[in-house]
């Protein structure tokens, strides 16, 4: 049965809560602990990740 205290609608979605600081997500961007849904923040807060690369700009790509 689905626990529907742990889900919420996040920009016209279902998706679940994090489970660390109760954000409204989508499914598509929420990251897996053991079971539990954490946003990205909270994520990184817990196992110490941080993103392996960073933003470029790349001439003549539009990103408008």
């Amino acid at each position: 049965m689905v626990n529907a205290e742990k889900l919420s609608i996040a920009r016209g979605q279902l998706g679940p809560k994090c489970a660390m600081c109760g954000d409204p997500m989508i499914f598509g961007e929420a990251l897996v602990i053991d079971s539990e849904y954490y946003c990205q923040s909270c994520y990184e807060k817990i196992t110490g990740a941080v993103s392996s690369s960073e933003p470029k700009e790349v001439a003549g790509l539009r990103m408008d």
